[in-house]
């Protein structure tokens, strides 16, 4: 009797008092692909966790190879067979490619007890050739373009005798060129009897690729489907639990005012190509797409973090190329970063510090600013903005993900600016500083600004935005509002499928 390569019994996993994942049942033989789909939160990540040994379950048995296993760690894992690319690759990007495919082993050494490289090097190449590919291991990782990144991973993964691959989001930073590559190099692995689990939001991809596809939904295992049989508006549906055809902010009416911020074919290599979009005064647009897509990319130009190579941008109606955030915050355009504590915050500075260090033009004359104005600037937005602290002097560190956001917007908003671009606003915050945060968002559009609002929750896009641009590997390929502005149609647009898939399955 053929055993499964992997099965999961009545696999529970809580942290807590919350159950991450409800009892689990799932089984993949040698030589298929599994497709693991499901929305934000809905315990993909925990299943990988379960698998790759960074968690054990609580309750239920895992089978590999028809024994019962209880991986302790990754290590463990990885020695029994499987083998798991994270989204998120882990490499050391100093080191060559052969050092990073060996990273973890035994290396060879020389009889005076260093390393051999020359050896290494070898081994390295061995492994790689063994896999197809025709890439130096002496190259440096970080030289290295991000689908080589990846075949590098799988190939060290193979060379340690993994028989089962999970993929998390492996073409989030891949080009069509790239995902082809790498979809021929799965393809071969599959012909050899490697299974695969391959995790994607992307359901063009998952419809291309996979045999089968399991549909998780808070915590729960709630369908699957041989990938070939299903609509992707089955599939839809049940990821997000009901029917999305209703329209919510498509069928908000605003009156909008004159264009405050215009692109005009904007490309910026290797990020992006020929946006064109316009925001007007008194307007939400929300900028739609998966990870990778390209969105925060553009704000970052938009913002002058990145130069334009291809096309126009204006603000205000006057032609627009900023050398600089600080010339675009002195312009009146600002930017909340999605990564908060690294890119909007400086360690150790206190509330008042966060906020004040975006208005010191604002508070005093010829480079000197006035002490006792900064303390009442801050104060006024603290209370404006509802910021929960002991003080203007605790570290901003120390504030809750809510609180922060709110800090944020209290320096910038501050400044009262013509337009806001937002990425990930309410991003891992509690429900009442997320409803907060919307009503600034509404009453910034009231007042006549113009907001951008990058968002991967589509509740959320639905909810605030007059209608939605949605981006794919890089281009701007649909524009949402009205009757067309749902939730069914903005996954699609985002998987880079047609609207029409939706009725035709």
């Amino acid at each position: 009797m053929n055993h499964p390569l992997l099965e999961l019994r009545q696999v529970t996993k809580g942290f807590g008092p919350v159950t991450a994942l409800e009892p689990i049942d799932l089984s993949l033989g040698a030589g298929e692909i599994l497709g693991l789909i499901g929305e934000n939160g809905a315990g993909k990540s925990t299943l990988i966790r379960l698998l790759s040994g960074v968690h054990t379950p609580d309750a239920g048995d895992i089978l590999w190879q028809g024994q019962p296993v209880r991986f302790a760690a990754p290590r463990e894992a990885l020695a029994a067979g499987i083998a798991t690319i994270h989204q998120e690759l882990e490499y050391c990007g100093t080191l060559s490619v052969a050092e990073n495919m060996l990273l973890g082993e035994s290396w060879p050494r020389n009889r005076l007890g260093g390393v051999d490289w020359a050896a290494l090097l070898r081994e390295a190449g061995q492994r790689l050739e063994a896999v197809g590919l025709a890439i130096s291991p002496a190259e440096l990782f970080d030289q290295l373009p991000a689908s080589q990144k990846q075949e590098v991973m799988i190939a060290a993964a193979l060379s340690r005798q993994a028989r089962l691959l999970i993929l998390d989001e492996p073409t989030a930073a891949l080009t069509e060129p790239e995902v082809r590559r790498l979809f021929d190099q799965l393809r071969r692995l599959k012909s050899q009897g490697v299974a695969m689990i391959y995790v994607s939001h992307r359901l063009d991809e998952i419809q291309q690729l996979t045999d089968h596809v399991a549909v998780l939904r808070d915590g729960a295992l709630v369908a699957e489907h041989v990938t070939a049989g299903v609509p992707v508006s089955t599939l839809i549906e049940e990821m997000v639990g009901r029917e999305v055809t209703a329209t919510t902010a498509g069928q908000h009416t605003t009156t909008t005012g004159e264009p405050l911020l215009q692109l005009d074919s904007a490309g910026c290599d290797g990020l992006f190509d020929d946006i064109s979009l316009t925001v007007h005064a008194g307007e939400i647009v929300g900028l739609g797409g998966l990870v990778g897509a390209g969105r925060s990319e553009l704000a970052r130009a938009i913002y002058g973090l990145y130069p334009l190579d291809l096309g126009t941008m204006q603000l205000a109606g006057k032609p627009w190329r900023p050398r600089s955030p600080r010339q675009a915050v002195r312009q009146g355009l600002v930017y909340l970063p999605e990564e908060r504590k690294r890119q909007g915050f400086v360690g150790g500075h206190s509330l008042g510090e966060s906020i004040s260090v975006g208005l010191t033009d604002r508070l005093g004359r010829w480079g000197l600013v006035s002490a006792q104005r900064e303390q009442q600037r801050v104060a006024e937005l603290t209370r404006e903005y509802d910021i929960r602290a002991a003080g203007p002097g605790q570290p901003v560190g120390t504030l809750s993900g809510g609180n922060q956001v709110k800090a944020l917007l209290a320096r910038w908003l501050g400044r009262d600016p013509l337009v806001v671009m937002l990425d990930e606003p309410t991003r891992g915050i509690d429900v009442g500083s997320r409803s907060q945060i919307h009503a600034t968002i509404r009453e910034l559009a009231r007042r006549g600004r113009a907001v951008l609002v990058i968002s991967s929750d589509h509740q959320e896009l639905l909810s605030l935005a007059h209608r939605i641009v949605v981006m794919n590997r890089g281009r701007l390929t649909r524009e949402l509002s009205g009757e067309l502005q749902t939730e069914h149609n903005l996954i699609l647009a985002s998987s880079g499928l047609p609207l029409e898939e939706a009725e035709t399955g």
